[in-house]
């Protein structure tokens, strides 16, 4: 998977997994990392992007940037 495609995939599993946790209005970058963790425990295929020595740096990143996450 490129890292476009990641990035759109991920924001949009990102915004399906804020849509089932109740009460979470104003997301931080510590939702964010239980969001990752659940993804790199289910060993999803969002995460095979590039060679990327720090995955969660560039999932947090993306989530910034998209203005998902304040943090």
């Amino acid at each position: 998977m490129t890292t476009t495609d990641a990035r759109i995939e991920i924001l949009t599993e990102w915004d399906r997994w804020i849509g089932k946790q109740p009460g979470l209005t104003n997301p931080t970058g510590r939702d964010a990392f239980k969001f990752f963790l659940e993804l790199q425990s289910s060993n999803s295929v969002l995460l095979d992007f590039g060679s990327v020595d720090d995955k969660w740096q560039v999932v947090h990143g993306w989530l910034l940037s998209a203005g998902r996450v304040t943090d």
